[in-house]
Protein backbone atom coordinates (compact mmCIF):
# COMPACT_ATOMS: atom_id res chain seq x y z
CA UNK A 1 0.00 0.00 0.00
CA UNK A 2 2.26 2.75 -1.27
CA UNK A 3 3.18 5.95 -2.96
CA UNK A 4 1.27 8.62 -4.46
CA UNK A 5 -2.53 8.56 -3.58
CA UNK A 6 -5.47 9.53 -5.30
CA UNK A 7 -5.39 12.74 -7.79
CA UNK A 8 -7.52 14.79 -6.47
CA UNK A 9 -5.88 14.71 -2.62
CA UNK A 10 -2.58 17.10 -4.68
CA UNK A 11 -1.95 20.61 -4.08
CA UNK A 12 -3.00 22.25 -7.69
CA UNK A 13 1.05 23.10 -8.16
CA UNK A 14 1.65 19.37 -7.62
CA UNK A 15 -0.82 18.35 -9.94
CA UNK A 16 0.27 20.82 -12.77
CA UNK A 17 3.57 19.12 -12.41
CA UNK A 18 2.31 15.95 -12.93
CA UNK A 19 0.38 17.01 -15.56
CA UNK A 20 2.82 18.31 -17.59
CA UNK A 21 5.49 15.10 -16.73
CA UNK A 22 2.58 13.12 -18.16
CA UNK A 23 3.25 15.13 -21.14
CA UNK A 24 6.90 15.41 -21.52
CA UNK A 25 8.99 12.63 -19.86
CA UNK A 26 12.95 12.86 -20.45
CA UNK A 27 14.94 9.82 -21.06
CA UNK A 28 16.51 9.02 -17.55
CA UNK A 29 20.10 7.82 -17.29
CA UNK A 30 20.81 3.63 -16.75
CA UNK A 31 23.13 2.42 -15.21
CA UNK A 32 21.90 3.48 -11.35
CA UNK A 33 24.69 2.88 -9.19
CA UNK A 34 23.88 2.27 -5.04
CA UNK A 35 24.12 6.55 -4.49
CA UNK A 36 21.89 6.83 -7.55
CA UNK A 37 19.02 6.40 -5.22
CA UNK A 38 19.52 9.06 -2.29
CA UNK A 39 19.75 11.46 -5.02
CA UNK A 40 17.05 10.41 -7.10
CA UNK A 41 14.87 10.76 -3.95
CA UNK A 42 15.80 14.09 -2.26
CA UNK A 43 16.67 15.60 -5.77
CA UNK A 44 15.20 14.28 -8.67
CA UNK A 45 16.60 13.70 -11.77
CA UNK A 46 15.58 14.82 -15.62
CA UNK A 47 12.51 14.06 -15.95
CA UNK A 48 11.37 12.47 -12.45
CA UNK A 49 10.63 15.09 -9.32
CA UNK A 50 12.13 14.47 -5.92
CA UNK A 51 10.06 11.57 -4.41
CA UNK A 52 10.97 13.76 -1.00
CA UNK A 53 8.58 17.00 -2.30
CA UNK A 54 5.49 14.74 -2.07
CA UNK A 55 6.83 11.62 1.02
CA UNK A 56 8.87 13.85 2.76
CA UNK A 57 12.55 14.42 3.65
CA UNK A 58 12.72 11.74 6.03
CA UNK A 59 10.06 9.36 3.79
CA UNK A 60 7.77 10.14 6.66
CA UNK A 61 4.69 10.59 4.09
CA UNK A 62 2.00 13.44 4.20
CA UNK A 63 -1.04 11.82 5.50
CA UNK A 64 -2.79 15.45 5.02
CA UNK A 65 -2.22 15.38 1.44
CA UNK A 66 -2.46 11.38 1.48
CA UNK A 67 1.00 10.68 0.67
CA UNK A 68 2.02 7.59 2.80
CA UNK A 69 5.13 7.19 4.12
CA UNK A 70 7.63 4.74 2.60
CA UNK A 71 10.49 5.02 5.04
CA UNK A 72 11.23 1.71 6.58
CA UNK A 73 9.30 -0.35 3.92
CA UNK A 74 11.15 -3.43 2.34
CA UNK A 75 12.88 -2.70 -1.09
CA UNK A 76 11.52 -5.84 -2.66
CA UNK A 77 8.17 -4.45 -2.01
CA UNK A 78 9.25 -0.82 -2.73
CA UNK A 79 10.68 -2.12 -6.20
CA UNK A 80 8.04 -4.19 -6.67
CA UNK A 81 5.27 -1.03 -7.02
CA UNK A 82 7.36 0.91 -9.20
CA UNK A 83 7.82 -1.90 -11.68
CA UNK A 84 3.57 -1.90 -11.10
CA UNK A 85 3.17 1.80 -11.69
CA UNK A 86 5.72 1.54 -14.29
CA UNK A 87 3.45 -0.39 -16.43
CA UNK A 88 0.02 0.19 -15.25
CA UNK A 89 -1.16 -2.51 -13.79
CA UNK A 90 -1.27 -0.57 -10.36
CA UNK A 91 -3.57 2.23 -11.56
CA UNK A 92 -2.16 5.76 -10.63
CA UNK A 93 -2.07 8.55 -12.69
CA UNK A 94 0.99 10.52 -10.66
CA UNK A 95 3.11 7.92 -10.25
CA UNK A 96 3.18 5.71 -14.20
CA UNK A 97 4.61 8.72 -15.48
CA UNK A 98 6.90 8.86 -12.86
CA UNK A 99 8.14 4.89 -12.70
CA UNK A 100 8.21 4.80 -15.91
CA UNK A 101 11.10 7.06 -16.25
CA UNK A 102 13.33 4.91 -14.22
CA UNK A 103 15.30 1.93 -15.73
CA UNK A 104 15.48 -0.96 -13.30
CA UNK A 105 18.62 0.44 -12.19
CA UNK A 106 17.20 3.21 -10.79
CA UNK A 107 13.95 1.24 -9.47
CA UNK A 108 16.27 -0.71 -7.12
CA UNK A 109 18.60 1.93 -6.53
CA UNK A 110 15.67 4.52 -4.73
CA UNK A 111 14.03 1.46 -3.11
CA UNK A 112 17.11 0.41 -1.53
CA UNK A 113 17.66 3.86 -0.10
CA UNK A 114 13.84 4.58 1.43
CA UNK A 115 14.07 0.89 2.49
CA UNK A 116 16.93 2.64 4.74
CA UNK A 117 15.52 5.41 5.88
CA UNK A 118 14.54 5.03 9.86
CA UNK A 119 10.54 4.13 10.22
CA UNK A 120 8.43 6.83 11.31
CA UNK A 121 6.88 4.05 14.14
CA UNK A 122 8.72 1.26 16.46
CA UNK A 123 7.68 -1.71 16.14
CA UNK A 124 7.64 -3.24 19.83
CA UNK A 125 5.66 0.06 20.51
CA UNK A 126 3.26 -1.43 17.85
CA UNK A 127 3.48 -4.75 19.17
CA UNK A 128 2.69 -3.58 22.13
CA UNK A 129 -0.86 -1.75 21.38
CA UNK A 130 -2.07 -5.41 19.76
CA UNK A 131 -4.52 -7.02 21.74
CA UNK A 132 -5.69 -10.72 21.34
CA UNK A 133 -9.02 -9.17 22.70
CA UNK A 134 -9.91 -5.93 21.57
CA UNK A 135 -13.08 -4.57 22.39
CA UNK A 136 -15.74 -6.14 20.43
CA UNK A 137 -17.57 -2.72 19.97
CA UNK A 138 -14.31 -1.65 17.81
CA UNK A 139 -14.93 -3.33 14.20
CA UNK A 140 -11.38 -2.18 13.06
CA UNK A 141 -9.69 -3.06 16.16
CA UNK A 142 -11.31 -6.86 16.05
CA UNK A 143 -10.77 -7.16 12.36
CA UNK A 144 -7.09 -5.41 12.59
CA UNK A 145 -6.10 -8.55 15.95
CA UNK A 146 -8.97 -11.13 15.06
CA UNK A 147 -10.27 -11.01 11.45
CA UNK A 148 -13.70 -12.42 10.04
CA UNK A 149 -13.13 -15.85 10.16
CA UNK A 150 -16.87 -16.60 8.70
CA UNK A 151 -15.81 -14.38 5.40
CA UNK A 152 -12.44 -16.12 5.19
CA UNK A 153 -10.52 -13.18 6.37
CA UNK A 154 -7.85 -13.61 8.83
CA UNK A 155 -6.49 -10.96 11.44
CA UNK A 156 -4.47 -8.39 9.20
CA UNK A 157 -1.74 -8.83 11.82
CA UNK A 158 -1.71 -12.43 10.98
CA UNK A 159 0.26 -11.20 7.88
CA UNK A 160 1.53 -7.27 8.49
CA UNK A 161 2.55 -8.28 11.96
CA UNK A 162 1.52 -7.16 15.42
CA UNK A 163 0.34 -3.51 14.91
CA UNK A 164 0.96 -3.66 11.36
CA UNK A 165 4.44 -3.33 11.68
CA UNK A 166 5.41 -5.52 8.13
CA UNK A 167 7.34 -8.15 8.33
CA UNK A 168 9.31 -9.40 5.03
CA UNK A 169 9.69 -8.34 0.98
CA UNK A 170 6.02 -8.35 0.50
CA UNK A 171 3.84 -7.62 3.76
CA UNK A 172 4.62 -3.81 4.11
CA UNK A 173 4.14 -2.11 7.20
CA UNK A 174 0.39 -0.09 7.48
CA UNK A 175 0.15 1.70 10.75
CA UNK A 176 -0.14 5.21 10.37
CA UNK A 177 -1.23 4.91 6.79
CA UNK A 178 -3.66 7.92 5.78
CA UNK A 179 -7.21 6.48 5.88
CA UNK A 180 -8.44 7.38 2.74
CA UNK A 181 -5.30 6.26 1.20
CA UNK A 182 -5.72 2.54 2.79
CA UNK A 183 -9.49 2.93 1.61
CA UNK A 184 -8.07 3.83 -1.83
CA UNK A 185 -5.87 0.85 -2.32
CA UNK A 186 -8.97 -1.74 -0.99
CA UNK A 187 -10.67 -0.29 -3.78
CA UNK A 188 -8.20 -0.66 -6.33
CA UNK A 189 -8.30 -4.27 -5.50
CA UNK A 190 -11.80 -4.56 -5.64
CA UNK A 191 -11.68 -2.83 -8.97
CA UNK A 192 -9.07 -4.88 -9.93
CA UNK A 193 -6.67 -1.97 -10.90
CA UNK A 194 -4.18 -3.10 -8.86
CA UNK A 195 -2.47 -6.75 -8.67
CA UNK A 196 -3.73 -9.16 -6.53
CA UNK A 197 -0.84 -9.35 -4.54
CA UNK A 198 1.27 -12.32 -4.13
CA UNK A 199 -1.21 -15.57 -4.22
CA UNK A 200 -3.68 -13.16 -4.94
CA UNK A 201 -4.05 -12.57 -0.97
CA UNK A 202 -4.95 -9.09 -0.80
CA UNK A 203 -7.02 -9.26 -4.29
CA UNK A 204 -9.41 -12.05 -2.58
CA UNK A 205 -10.09 -10.21 1.16
CA UNK A 206 -10.87 -6.86 -0.05
CA UNK A 207 -13.93 -8.65 -2.25
CA UNK A 208 -14.92 -10.50 0.86
CA UNK A 209 -14.70 -6.93 3.27
CA UNK A 210 -17.87 -4.52 2.76
CA UNK A 211 -17.76 -1.00 2.73
CA UNK A 212 -17.76 -0.49 5.96
CA UNK A 213 -15.71 -2.98 7.45
CA UNK A 214 -13.18 -1.33 5.10
CA UNK A 215 -13.77 1.79 6.61
CA UNK A 216 -13.41 0.77 10.17
CA UNK A 217 -9.93 -1.35 9.45
CA UNK A 218 -8.50 1.80 7.78
CA UNK A 219 -9.46 4.42 10.49
CA UNK A 220 -7.76 1.79 12.75
CA UNK A 221 -4.54 1.73 10.96
CA UNK A 222 -4.61 4.66 10.24
CA UNK A 223 -4.46 6.25 14.08
CA UNK A 224 -2.64 3.57 15.65
CA UNK A 225 0.68 4.58 16.27
CA UNK A 226 -0.74 7.97 18.25
CA UNK A 227 -3.73 6.20 19.79
CA UNK A 228 -3.72 5.09 23.43
CA UNK A 229 -3.70 0.74 22.94
CA UNK A 230 -6.75 -0.83 22.68
CA UNK A 231 -7.12 -3.06 25.54
CA UNK A 232 -9.82 -5.01 26.01
CA UNK A 233 -12.59 -4.04 27.89
CA UNK A 234 -12.78 -4.81 32.04
CA UNK A 235 -16.18 -5.19 32.08
CA UNK A 236 -18.83 -5.86 29.74
CA UNK A 237 -22.85 -7.03 29.69
CA UNK A 238 -22.43 -9.50 27.43
CA UNK A 239 -23.95 -12.26 29.67
CA UNK A 240 -22.72 -15.99 29.44
CA UNK A 241 -24.03 -17.79 26.05
CA UNK A 242 -26.68 -20.37 25.79
CA UNK A 243 -26.14 -23.69 23.95
CA UNK A 244 -25.58 -22.58 20.64
CA UNK A 245 -27.96 -23.21 17.64
CA UNK A 246 -27.42 -26.08 15.80
CA UNK A 247 -28.02 -26.46 11.76
CA UNK A 248 -27.52 -29.27 9.83
CA UNK A 249 -25.74 -31.32 12.82
CA UNK A 250 -22.84 -28.45 13.25
CA UNK A 251 -21.99 -27.26 16.06
CA UNK A 252 -21.14 -23.70 16.74
CA UNK A 253 -19.55 -22.22 19.45
CA UNK A 254 -20.36 -18.81 21.54
CA UNK A 255 -19.38 -15.69 20.04
CA UNK A 256 -15.89 -14.44 20.30
CA UNK A 257 -17.26 -11.53 22.09
CA UNK A 258 -19.49 -13.47 25.11
CA UNK A 259 -16.86 -14.80 27.54
CA UNK A 260 -18.67 -13.47 30.31
CA UNK A 261 -17.54 -10.76 32.84
CA UNK A 262 -17.00 -12.98 35.95
CA UNK A 263 -14.10 -15.03 37.74
CA UNK A 264 -14.88 -17.91 35.50
CA UNK A 265 -14.43 -15.37 31.95
CA UNK A 266 -11.01 -14.31 34.01
CA UNK A 267 -9.72 -18.10 33.60
CA UNK A 268 -11.26 -18.37 29.92
CA UNK A 269 -9.46 -15.26 28.94
CA UNK A 270 -6.32 -16.31 30.27
CA UNK A 271 -6.89 -18.84 28.24
CA UNK A 272 -7.29 -17.78 25.43
CA UNK A 273 -4.50 -15.56 25.54
CA UNK A 274 -2.26 -18.12 25.95
CA UNK A 275 -3.72 -19.91 23.24
CA UNK A 276 -2.78 -16.64 21.08
CA UNK A 277 0.18 -15.68 22.26
CA UNK A 278 1.28 -18.64 23.86
CA UNK A 279 5.36 -17.57 24.26
CA UNK A 280 4.56 -14.23 25.79
CA UNK A 281 1.68 -15.99 28.14
CA UNK A 282 2.99 -18.84 29.05
CA UNK A 283 6.86 -18.94 27.84
CA UNK A 284 8.54 -20.77 30.42
CA UNK A 285 7.05 -24.04 28.81
CA UNK A 286 7.90 -22.95 24.96
CA UNK A 287 11.12 -23.33 23.50
CA UNK A 288 10.06 -22.24 19.90
CA UNK A 289 8.13 -19.35 18.43
CA UNK A 290 4.86 -21.00 17.64
CA UNK A 291 1.73 -20.18 18.88
CA UNK A 292 -1.19 -22.52 19.99
CA UNK A 293 -2.94 -20.81 16.77
CA UNK A 294 -0.55 -21.54 14.48
CA UNK A 295 -2.28 -24.71 13.73
CA UNK A 296 -5.44 -24.07 15.37
CA UNK A 297 -6.89 -21.52 13.06
CA UNK A 298 -9.65 -18.19 14.09
CA UNK A 299 -8.10 -18.79 17.88
CA UNK A 300 -9.43 -22.39 18.50
CA UNK A 301 -12.67 -22.10 16.84
CA UNK A 302 -12.61 -22.65 12.84
CA UNK A 303 -13.83 -25.99 11.82
CA UNK A 304 -11.57 -28.30 10.25
CA UNK A 305 -8.48 -26.55 11.85
CA UNK A 306 -8.63 -29.03 14.83
CA UNK A 307 -10.67 -27.35 16.51
CA UNK A 308 -10.87 -26.73 20.54
CA UNK A 309 -14.74 -27.03 21.42
CA UNK A 310 -14.70 -30.34 18.97
CA UNK A 311 -11.33 -32.02 20.94
CA UNK A 312 -12.57 -30.76 24.52
CA UNK A 313 -15.68 -33.18 24.30
CA UNK A 314 -13.46 -36.25 23.67
CA UNK A 315 -11.55 -36.43 26.57
CA UNK A 316 -10.87 -38.43 28.57
CA UNK A 317 -9.67 -41.02 25.80
CA UNK A 318 -7.18 -43.45 24.75
CA UNK A 319 -4.14 -42.91 22.77
CA UNK A 320 -2.22 -45.20 21.24
CA UNK A 321 0.96 -42.48 21.02
CA UNK A 322 1.54 -43.17 24.49
CA UNK A 323 -0.85 -46.47 24.89
CA UNK A 324 -3.11 -45.05 27.89
CA UNK A 325 -6.28 -43.33 28.59
CA UNK A 326 -5.25 -39.74 28.68
CA UNK A 327 -6.90 -36.79 30.34
CA UNK A 328 -7.28 -33.32 28.51
CA UNK A 329 -4.66 -32.13 30.97
CA UNK A 330 -2.09 -34.62 29.88
CA UNK A 331 -2.82 -33.98 25.98
CA UNK A 332 -2.35 -30.46 26.14
CA UNK A 333 0.83 -31.17 28.00
CA UNK A 334 1.92 -33.04 25.39
CA UNK A 335 1.33 -30.25 23.14
CA UNK A 336 4.16 -28.15 24.97
CA UNK A 337 6.40 -30.84 24.38
CA UNK A 338 5.86 -31.87 21.21
CA UNK A 339 4.45 -28.81 18.85
CA UNK A 340 5.69 -26.38 21.47
CA UNK A 341 9.42 -28.11 21.27
CA UNK A 342 8.95 -26.71 25.31
CA UNK A 343 8.49 -28.48 28.26
CA UNK A 344 4.92 -30.39 29.75
CA UNK A 345 3.49 -27.50 32.58
CA UNK A 346 2.50 -29.51 35.53
CA UNK A 347 -1.31 -30.73 34.96
CA UNK A 348 -2.59 -27.92 38.07
CA UNK A 349 -0.80 -24.78 36.98
CA UNK A 350 -2.45 -21.72 35.95
CA UNK A 351 -1.48 -22.36 32.51
CA UNK A 352 -3.32 -25.74 31.72
CA UNK A 353 -6.20 -24.82 33.96
CA UNK A 354 -6.63 -21.78 31.91
CA UNK A 355 -6.18 -23.31 28.44
CA UNK A 356 -9.30 -26.43 29.63
CA UNK A 357 -11.71 -22.99 30.74
CA UNK A 358 -10.80 -21.77 27.41
CA UNK A 359 -11.80 -25.38 25.93
CA UNK A 360 -14.58 -25.66 28.06
CA UNK A 361 -16.38 -22.46 26.78
CA UNK A 362 -15.84 -22.67 24.08
CA UNK A 363 -17.67 -26.38 23.45
CA UNK A 364 -20.93 -24.53 25.37
CA UNK A 365 -23.90 -26.67 24.64
CA UNK A 366 -21.90 -29.33 22.44
CA UNK A 367 -23.03 -33.27 23.18
CA UNK A 368 -19.97 -34.67 25.42
CA UNK A 369 -17.97 -38.15 23.99
CA UNK A 370 -19.06 -37.40 20.43
CA UNK A 371 -16.98 -36.48 17.12
CA UNK A 372 -18.40 -33.58 15.68
CA UNK A 373 -18.51 -32.45 12.46
CA UNK A 374 -15.28 -30.20 11.59
CA UNK A 375 -13.64 -31.82 14.26
CA UNK A 376 -9.51 -32.05 13.88
CA UNK A 377 -8.31 -31.91 10.12
CA UNK A 378 -10.68 -33.64 6.91
CA UNK A 379 -8.52 -36.51 6.44
CA UNK A 380 -7.25 -36.93 2.78
CA UNK A 381 -7.27 -40.13 0.80
CA UNK A 382 -3.88 -41.80 -0.06
CA UNK A 383 -2.73 -39.96 -3.25
CA UNK A 384 -2.88 -41.95 -6.33
CA UNK A 385 1.37 -40.85 -6.71
CA UNK A 386 3.09 -41.49 -3.49
CA UNK A 387 4.10 -37.83 -2.40
CA UNK A 388 7.18 -36.61 -3.60
CA UNK A 389 10.04 -34.54 -2.73
CA UNK A 390 10.59 -32.54 -5.68
CA UNK A 391 6.83 -31.90 -6.44
CA UNK A 392 6.69 -30.70 -3.34
CA UNK A 393 9.64 -28.26 -3.33
CA UNK A 394 7.83 -26.76 -6.41
CA UNK A 395 4.47 -26.34 -4.52
CA UNK A 396 6.15 -24.93 -1.81
CA UNK A 397 8.10 -22.28 -3.73
CA UNK A 398 4.92 -21.58 -5.47
CA UNK A 399 2.22 -21.17 -2.73
CA UNK A 400 4.48 -21.48 1.04
CA UNK A 401 7.75 -19.65 0.52
CA UNK A 402 6.16 -16.38 0.27
CA UNK A 403 5.46 -16.36 4.09
CA UNK A 404 7.45 -19.14 5.90
CA UNK A 405 10.73 -18.27 3.86
CA UNK A 406 12.93 -20.04 0.82
CA UNK A 407 14.59 -21.71 4.17
CA UNK A 408 11.54 -22.73 6.21
CA UNK A 409 12.51 -20.51 9.02
CA UNK A 410 9.69 -19.01 9.16
CA UNK A 411 9.53 -15.05 9.44
CA UNK A 412 9.58 -12.43 12.41
CA UNK A 413 8.92 -8.63 12.63
CA UNK A 414 10.97 -5.99 13.30
CA UNK A 415 10.66 -6.76 17.35
CA UNK A 416 11.67 -10.27 16.60
CA UNK A 417 8.24 -11.64 17.48
CA UNK A 418 7.23 -14.29 15.01
CA UNK A 419 4.52 -13.52 12.07
CA UNK A 420 4.78 -16.73 10.34
CA UNK A 421 6.05 -20.16 11.97
CA UNK A 422 8.97 -21.96 11.39
CA UNK A 423 8.20 -24.93 9.16
CA UNK A 424 11.22 -27.12 9.77
CA UNK A 425 14.61 -25.97 11.78
CA UNK A 426 15.36 -25.38 15.60
CA UNK A 427 12.24 -23.08 16.13
CA UNK A 428 10.21 -25.26 14.61
CA UNK A 429 7.67 -28.30 15.98
CA UNK A 430 9.84 -31.40 16.97
CA UNK A 431 9.81 -35.09 15.86
CA UNK A 432 7.41 -36.03 18.25
CA UNK A 433 4.83 -33.72 17.05
CA UNK A 434 1.97 -35.04 15.35
CA UNK A 435 2.62 -32.25 12.73
CA UNK A 436 6.11 -34.31 11.47
CA UNK A 437 3.24 -36.98 9.94
CA UNK A 438 2.65 -36.56 6.19
CA UNK A 439 -1.16 -37.81 5.99
CA UNK A 440 -1.41 -35.00 9.25
CA UNK A 441 0.14 -32.12 7.97
CA UNK A 442 -0.60 -32.69 4.36
CA UNK A 443 -4.60 -33.16 5.74
CA UNK A 444 -3.82 -29.33 7.57
CA UNK A 445 -2.66 -28.15 4.56
CA UNK A 446 -5.29 -28.94 2.35
CA UNK A 447 -8.18 -27.59 4.45
CA UNK A 448 -6.39 -24.37 5.35
CA UNK A 449 -3.64 -23.33 3.80
CA UNK A 450 -2.26 -21.00 1.78
CA UNK A 451 -3.87 -19.00 4.72
CA UNK A 452 -7.45 -17.59 3.94
CA UNK A 453 -6.71 -19.95 0.51
CA UNK A 454 -7.68 -23.24 2.12
CA UNK A 455 -8.43 -25.86 -0.23
CA UNK A 456 -7.12 -23.90 -3.32
CA UNK A 457 -4.53 -26.90 -3.60
CA UNK A 458 -5.15 -30.38 -5.21
CA UNK A 459 -4.93 -33.40 -2.61
CA UNK A 460 -1.80 -34.36 -4.69
CA UNK A 461 0.27 -30.74 -3.81
CA UNK A 462 -0.75 -31.07 -0.57
CA UNK A 463 0.89 -34.69 0.24
CA UNK A 464 3.48 -33.70 -2.04
CA UNK A 465 4.18 -30.30 -0.26
CA UNK A 466 3.62 -31.74 3.40
CA UNK A 467 6.39 -34.79 2.40
CA UNK A 468 8.64 -31.95 1.45
CA UNK A 469 8.24 -30.11 4.70
CA UNK A 470 8.53 -32.98 6.67
CA UNK A 471 11.80 -34.09 4.97
CA UNK A 472 14.01 -31.46 6.56
CA UNK A 473 15.62 -31.77 10.38
CA UNK A 474 13.78 -30.44 13.21
CA UNK A 475 14.40 -31.03 17.32
CA UNK A 476 14.87 -34.27 18.44
CA UNK A 477 11.86 -36.18 19.45
CA UNK A 478 11.66 -35.53 22.92
CA UNK A 479 11.48 -39.80 23.59
CA UNK A 480 14.76 -40.17 22.47
CA UNK A 481 17.46 -41.70 24.41
CA UNK A 482 20.50 -41.93 22.60
CA UNK A 483 19.51 -44.86 20.17
CA UNK A 484 17.87 -43.89 16.71
CA UNK A 485 16.86 -47.03 15.88
CA UNK A 486 15.57 -47.70 18.97
CA UNK A 487 13.58 -44.31 19.09
CA UNK A 488 12.16 -45.44 15.39
CA UNK A 489 10.78 -49.00 16.68
CA UNK A 490 9.11 -47.55 19.77
CA UNK A 491 7.39 -44.54 18.36
CA UNK A 492 8.09 -44.09 14.99
CA UNK A 493 8.32 -46.52 11.52
CA UNK A 494 4.61 -45.75 10.32
CA UNK A 495 3.97 -45.49 6.23
CA UNK A 496 3.63 -41.31 6.76
CA UNK A 497 6.48 -40.87 9.30
CA UNK A 498 9.89 -39.97 7.63
CA UNK A 499 11.87 -40.09 11.25
CA UNK A 500 14.66 -42.44 10.85
CA UNK A 501 14.77 -43.07 7.35
CA UNK A 502 17.36 -41.53 4.35
CA UNK A 503 16.00 -39.23 2.29
CA UNK A 504 18.23 -37.63 -0.30
CA UNK A 505 20.53 -38.86 1.47
CA UNK A 506 20.03 -37.56 4.99
CA UNK A 507 18.86 -40.03 7.58
CA UNK A 508 16.12 -37.55 9.83
CA UNK A 509 16.46 -37.49 12.97
CA UNK A 510 20.09 -38.72 13.38
CA UNK A 511 21.11 -34.81 12.98
CA UNK A 512 18.82 -33.50 15.08
CA UNK A 513 19.15 -30.61 17.88
CA UNK A 514 18.25 -31.32 20.77
CA UNK A 515 14.43 -30.43 22.36
CA UNK A 516 13.71 -27.70 24.15
CA UNK A 517 14.82 -25.14 21.78
CA UNK A 518 15.19 -21.58 23.72
CA UNK A 519 14.60 -23.60 27.39
CA UNK A 520 18.02 -25.89 26.59
CA UNK A 521 19.53 -22.40 28.04
CA UNK A 522 17.50 -22.26 30.85
CA UNK A 523 17.45 -25.91 33.04
CA UNK A 524 16.59 -23.69 36.02
CA UNK A 525 12.72 -23.09 34.64
CA UNK A 526 13.55 -19.27 34.81
CA UNK A 527 10.53 -18.03 33.62
CA UNK A 528 11.64 -15.13 31.04
CA UNK A 529 9.75 -14.55 27.86
CA UNK A 530 11.25 -16.34 24.84
CA UNK A 531 10.73 -14.22 21.48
Amino acid sequence: MFFSGTSKALPLRRLAMAGALSFAIAPAAHGAGTDDGKRIYEQGIAGVPACASCHGARGEGQPAANFPYLAGQGAEYLEEQLRSFADGSRGNAIMKPIAAALDDGQRQAVAAYVDGLQAPWDAKRLAGMASTFPDPADQGAWLANRGDWERGVPACTQCHAAGGAGVGGHFPAIAGLPKAYIIEQFTLWRKQQRPAGPLSLMGDIALRLDEARIEAVAGYFADLPEAAPRARPTATSVASPAAPAQAGGAFTPPPATGIPDDEFGKAVRKGQDIFLKTGQFAGEYVGNSLNCASCHMDAGRQADASPLWAAYVLYPAYRSKNKHVNTLAERLQGCFQYSMNGRMPPADSETIVALESYMYWLATGAPTGKKLPGQGFPRLDEPERAPDYVRGQKVFEQHCALCHGADGAGRHDASGAMVFPALWGDDSYNWGAGMHGIDTAAAFIKANMPLSQGNSLTDQEAWDVSYFVNAHERPQDPRYKGDLRQTTEAHHGGKHDLYGREVRGVVLGAQSTPPGGTLRARPDGAKETPK
